[in-house]
C-alpha cells in the first residue's frame, strides 16, 4: 500500500471515530458518499470541537415568503438567528437578539473561510475568534461562543446539523446567551462551497427586546415581545416609532404589543426597563407585511319602488393595510365617506339618488393600495322591489342591517 493510500485510510478512520463520538443525525452518512459537511463549536468555557462527515442527501430549498409591501427577502445570516430561536423557545430557553456587532463578526469569518477555502474557528492570517468579535465592536462582553458549519445549502440545514451534535447544541440552547449574529458566504472554488457562522454573546446591562422570536416579518400588527432583564428589572414600558410611551408596568419577560403602521419598513418597537432610578432602553425591528383586505363583501341594499332610502342606510368598510390607499365607486349613486387614507381605516358606504324602479342594480367600490397596487373590488347590490319589502325580502334583512 502506498503512503498516500495509507494516509487516506487513516483520515477515514479518524473521521469515523469523530462521528461515533457525536450524537448522530439521521442525515449523516459514514460510508464516504454524499455531500461533504463540517461543523465546529467553541463553548464559553473554551472547549472546541471540529467534525467532518458526509450526508447522503441535500437539504431542501429555503421557504419563500410573501412581500406585499416590497419587503426584501430574509437574508440567510438573519435566518440562522431566527431558526436558532425557534429551537431555543421550543426547549424553554429565551430567544436571542440579532446584534449588529455579532452579525458583522460572523459575516467576516464566513467570508474569510469561503475566500481562503478554510474551515476552522481561526483560519491562517485571521485574528483569533474572540479578537474578531471584539474588533467588530462587541465590547463589555460576559460570555462568548461560536458555531461554524460548512457544506450546508440552507440555514435550516446548518441549524439541524448543530442541533444533532452535543457541543453545538449546548451553545444553541445556552440560557446565558442573550444575543447572536449569523454570517453566510459562498465560494464556487472552495471545498465546501457554503460557509456558516453563528456567534453568541451576552454583555453587561444589555437586556434586549425581541419581536416574534426575531422573525423577519409579520402579517399581523399584534406581536409578541420577549424582554430580557429578569432578575434585574422591576418595571418596563414600550412605544412604537413616533409614538408615546405606554406607561410603567411591573416587569414581565413576555408582552403582547400592537405595532403601528409606518411609511418605513422595518418598523421599530422601543422598550425601557427600570431598576430604581436606572433606566435602560433597547429596541427591535420587524418588517410589516400586511396585505390589503376589505370587509364586508358584498354589500346588499334593499328598497321598495318609489323609496328614496335603502335598508340598511349604510355599511362600514373595514380596510386593513399599512399603505396609502384610495377608494372609488363605479356608480354615481354609490357614495363614500372617504376616498383616501393611510393604514387601517374605515369608510362608510351609502346610497343617494339611486334607481327607484323595480330591479336589481349592481356596482363596485374599488380600493387600491398605492405602493403595491393591490386592488380589492367590493360588490354593491341594490334590489328594488315592486311589492312590500317585508313580504318579499324580509329574510335578507338582519337586525344588524336594519
Amino acid at each position: 500500500m502506498t503512503s498516500r493510500a495509507r494516509a487516506r485510510v487513516l483520515i477515514l478512520l479518524l473521521t469515523t471515530i469523530l462521528l461515533v463520538s457525536l450524537d448522530s443525525s439521521p442525515l449523516w452518512s459514514q460510508d464516504g458518499g454524499g455531500m461533504p459537511r463540517a461543523i465546529g463549536f467553541v463553548s464559553p468555557d473554551g472547549q472546541t470541537g471540529i467534525s467532518l462527515f458526509t450526508v447522503e442527501a441535500e437539504d431542501g430549498p429555503e421557504p419563500t415568503y410573501g412581500m406585499a409591501l416590497g419587503i426584501p427577502a430574509e437574508p440567510p445570516d438573519h435566518r440562522l438567528v431566527y431558526l436558532t430561536n425557534l429551537e431555543r423557545v421550543g426547549s424553554g430557553v429565551p430567544p436571542l437578539k440579532a446584534a449588529s456587532e455579532l452579525m458583522d463578526a460572523a459575516q467576516f469569518h464566513s467570508d474569510w473561510m469561503a475566500d481562503r477555502d478554510c474551515f476552522a474557528h481561526n483560519c491562517p492570517g485571521e485574528p483569533d475568534w474572540v479578537t474578531r468579535i471584539v474588533n467588530a465592536g462587541y465590547s463589555n462582553y460576559q460570555i462568548l461562543g461560536e458555531n461554524v458549519a460548512a457544506g450546508y445549502p440552507t440555514a435550516g440545514g446548518a441549524v439541524n446539523g448543530w442541533m444533532g451534535s452535543a457541543g453545538h447544541r449546548a451553545n444553541m440552547l445556552n440560557p446565558d446567551f442573550r444575543e447572536a449574529g449569523g454570517g453566510y458566504a459562498y465560494s464556487a472554488s472552495s471545498q465546501y462551497l457554503r460557509y456558516w457562522t453563528l456567534d453568541f454573546g451576552s454583555r453587561g446591562q444589555v437586556y434586549p427586546v425581541i419581536i416574534n422570536n426575531e422573525a423577519w416579518s409579520t402579517t399581523d400588527l399584534v406581536v409578541d415581545l420577549y424582554v430580557h432583564g429578569r432578575g434585574w428589572a422591576d418595571w418596563m414600558q414600550f412605544r412604537n416609532v413616533g409614538g408615546n410611551w405606554s406607561g410603567w408596568e411591573s416587569f414581565s419577560a413576555r408582552k403582547t404589543w400592537t405595532l403601528s403602521c409606518t411609511d418605513a419598513s422595518p418598523t421599530t418597537v422601543y422598550a425601557q426597563i427600570r431598576q430604581g432610578s436606572t433606566v435602560l432602553e433597547f429596541s427591535d425591528e420587524i418588517h410589516v407585511d400586511i396585505s390589503l383586505s376589505v370587509q364586508p363583501n358584498p354589500l346588499i341594499f334593499l328598497s321598495e319602488q318609489g323609496w328614496t332610502t335603502a335598508i340598511p342606510e349604510s355599511y362600514q368598510l373595514d380596510i386593513t393595510s399599512c399603505d396609502n390607499w384610495t377608494a372609488q365607486a363605479s356608480e354615481p349613486w354609490i357614495k363614500l365617506s372617504d376616498d383616501t387614507g393611510t393604514g387601517p381605516g374605515e369608510v362608510a358606504v351609502f346610497l343617494e339618488g339611486f334607481p327607484t324602479n323595480p330591479g336589481r342594480y349592481t356596482g363596485t367600490v374599488t380600493v387600491i393600495a398605492e405602493t403595491t397596487q393591490e386592488q380589492t373590488d367590493v360588490q354593491v347590490i341594490l334590489v328594488v322591489t315592486d311589492g312590500p319589502l317585508e313580504h318579499s325580502y324580509a329574510p335578507l334583512v338582519t337586525k344588524e342591517q336594519a
